[in-house]
């Protein structure tokens, strides 16, 4: 199997060894290894690790990719990073692989166009404006109103994704993406700016497979989030309390939505905030879920997500079989640093290991490492996954042991 780049965490790290253990082999292709040597850990990452082999070449330029990689041979191509989405669907195509993706998968990636392609199939979505200049911007925060989110279209793990109050935040979260014209890999960025009424209520995720047009729901995720005025997602919970008729009414919008955007084939990780005029889409990502909740999923249903993701980039079509697996709620909760500055002393690990709902853990060793202000996903310290036996408390239990996990700080390094 080819591999092309990768996310640095979450699934990143749990799918080079599952291919493993299914009895797979993979080249790991890659513009920058360095890219997943973190400088929080002396460990090699495991995309390096599991890899039988790796090829250093420029994967931002899809004719070259290809070019290069005529020569060698594989029975499948796969990728969890969405910024690699987009290129290994190109690469597929061209050597006639299977592919875990949908053919307009670009539709699907980019908000302003999943947002236009709802509008067409007569679905509801937020008021929003598209904008390409700051007088544009004004403009459309002018005809939304606030508060307001603005976004980029192409972004991922909500980076630059800002609640917007009033206009000098709105000029300074305009500033910020106009100083970043390319995406964390190197990649130039589509500079749409896309507006959006803020949202009020509850986020849910809705994880899915589609396998040539036939789309299975395998249940609803909750999300919390921190970082006012960012979206910093601090845990998930599988599956979200809701009652029966919440569950159906947001399962069938989500169904419909991905009808509209055309995504017949791969797994889908759909966002929706349940606003008091009922479900409306956040993003629709053609990808398994990040933040360890395919993880969560298997631990209660038994169905593992990556294997499906796997199974899809060789062209098999996933079994799909809940199971008893004992576990009735598991929750992924993340530690997110509440300020800039250097950590001086981390105190409560230890209270981890005799936690009973405790299924692992992971905190950083960053003990005189300068930490950046939190502005979106890459800023985890560290996580927790916990699990009920019993009933859906696990996000209780992992919110609980989180509190017990104390940063200080040099007060001269913030």
């Amino acid at each position: 199997m080819l591999m092309i780049e990768s996310w640095v965490g979450a699934s990143g790290n749990l799918l080079p060894p599952l291919l493993k253990s299914l009895g797979h082999t993979y080249t790991f292709v890659t513009r920058k290894p360095e890219h997943y040597q973190s400088a929080l850990s002396t460990e090699q990452h495991p995309v390096l690790k599991y890899a039988e082999s790796v090829l250093i070449t420029e994967t931002n330029d899809i004719p070259d990719l290809i070019e290069f990689l005529r020569p060698y041979r594989f029975d499948g191509v796969i990728t969890v990073c969405d910024y690699y989405i987009e290129v290994v669907r190109e690469v597929a195509k061209a050597f006639k692989l299977p592919s875990p993706f949908p053919d307009n998968v670009k539709t699907v990636r980019q908000k302003h166009l999943m947002r236009q392609a709802l509008d067409r199939a007569g679905l509801a979505n937020p008021n929003y404006r598209l904008a390409h200049s700051w007088e544009e911007v004004e403009q459309a925060a002018a005809a939304i109103g606030y508060p307001l989110v603005l976004k980029p279209v192409d972004l991922a793990s909500s980076a630059f994704v800002s609640l917007i109050q009033n206009g000098r935040e709105l000029q300074d979260a305009y500033n910020a993406l106009e100083a970043f014209p390319l995406n964390f890999r190197d990649q130039e960025r589509e500079c749409t700016y896309l507006l959006e009424t803020y949202m009020k209520g509850e986020e849910v995720s809705v994880e899915s497979v589609s396998y040539n047009g036939e789309t299975t729901v395998l249940g609803i995720t909750d999300k919390s989030i921190t970082g006012t005025p960012y979206f910093i997602e601090n845990g998930h919970m599988f599956p979200a309390q809701l009652n029966d008729e919440a569950h159906s009414e947001i399962t069938q919008f989500v169904q419909d939505a991905l009808q509209a955007v055309g995504f017949d084939h791969g797994i889908a990780h759909t966002e929706v905030k349940l606003t008091v005029e009922g479900p409306r889409i956040v993003e629709i990502n053609p990808r398994t879920a990040g933040n360890y909740i395919v993880e969560l999923i298997q631990r209660v249903t038994g169905i593992d997500l990556l294997q499906a993701f796997v199974e899809l980039s060789l062209g098999l079509k996933p079994v799909l079989t809940i199971i008893d697996s004992g576990v009735a709620s598991a929750a992924a909760m993340f530690l997110v640093p509440s300020q800039s500055g250097t950590i001086t002393h981390i105190q409560g690990i230890e209270s981890l290991e005799s936690d009973a709902h405790m299924v692992r853990y992971r905190i950083e060793n960053c003990i005189g490492k300068f930490i950046e202000t939190p502005i979106d996903n890459a800023c985890y310290l560290g996580h927790v996954i916990t699990q009920d036996t019993e009933g859906l408390n696990a996000r209780l239990y992992g919110e609980e042991a989180l509190k017990r996990i104390i940063l200080s700080f040099d007060s001269k390094g913030e």
